[in-house]
């Protein structure tokens, strides 16, 4: 649900290129380079009430784990919180917009092979932002990411070398991978959390002025979410996996919600490729009257 459009996108995205914000970025990608973090996830602008004063922003759950507020007319750091669990940084300081980094940077950096909070914060999918209730909506990741230096070895020509050897620890059946939330954006508290189990999700997230939230799973159910909880309130079962977001627009005086079906992704396919069948489809439903 946003009331924007992609010209004020643009505008943003051009008022931040001349400004500190540009340089905010830059700054936050030097520290969190080492652990690849590249911070590719939507920035969603809203009109929110700030100290009793209402502010332009931008809003972005960076992979790196931390969500983000910036305004968006002067670029300044508004809030930055953990939304899922951050082992790497204890915050981000609010006069540099830099992370105050844990002793696992050090260690990393010694060679020693260390545990990673998150792997990724989101699968860089969009969130939501709702105005009527002042709260995003994400699909998050519950997944750490085992790294450590390689030691030097020749490159080979086409062959893809980061110098750092990665793996992902062992699951079990049952394990939570991540969760759908509601996240107030300016205090990170959770208004609710969904747990997922033994796969994460990879979907985007839509509101709707009617209380509803799209969104959907790598085992293939598209589903809608009471705002207010967190409840799957009504699904449907694709032919694969939803890694897409949901749109929603009317024709003709009659409301539809379309989604895209179809496993694909590095990520997406290395959980799901042994659990669902490949193949895109696209699905399209109507609001039908009463």
């Amino acid at each position: 649900m946003r009331s924007h459009t992609i010209p004020d996108l643009a505008r943003a995205w051009i008022a931040c290129s001349r400004t500190a914000c540009w340089r905010f970025g830059r700054k936050r990608v030097k520290w969190l380079v080492i652990f690849s973090t590249d911070g590719t996830d939507e920035n969603v602008l809203a009109d929110i009430q700030v100290g009793g004063q209402l502010r332009k922003v931008m809003i972005q759950t960076n992979k790196n784990g931390f969500l983000y507020v910036l305004d968006r007319t002067n670029c300044k750091l508004i809030a930055a919180h953990p939304f899922v669990k951050v082992n790497w940084a204890t915050q981000i300081d609010m006069a540099t917009g830099r992370p105050v980094l844990t002793d696992v940077f050090k260690r990393f950096l010694a060679g020693e092979e260390v545990e990673i909070w998150p792997s990724r914060g989101t699968n860089a999918v969009p969130i939501a932002f709702n105005p009527n209730t002042g709260l995003i909506y994400a699909s998050t990741w519950n997944v750490p990411r085992l790294q450590q230096l390689a030691k030097p070895r020749p490159t080979v020509i086409g062959a893809t070398s980061t110098g750092v050897d990665a793996r992902f620890p062992e699951s079990k059946p049952g394990d939570v991978f991540g969760h759908f939330a509601a996240i107030n954006p300016l205090t990170g508290e959770k208004k609710w959390e969904i747990p997922l189990t033994d796969l994460p999700s990879s979907a985007g997230m839509l509101a709707t002025g009617g209380g509803l939230l799209f969104t959907g799973k790598l085992t293939g159910e598209f589903i809608a979410l009471d705002e207010s909880t967190g409840k799957t309130l009504w699904q449907f079962k694709t032919g694969s996996s939803v890694n897409s977001t949901a749109i929603t627009y009317t024709h003709k005086g009659r409301q539809y919600v379309t989604i895209a079906s179809g496993l694909g992704g590095t990520l997406a396919t290395r959980y799901a490729a042994t659990k669902m069948p490949t193949g895109g489809s696209v699905w399209t439903f109507a609001l039908m009257p009463e």
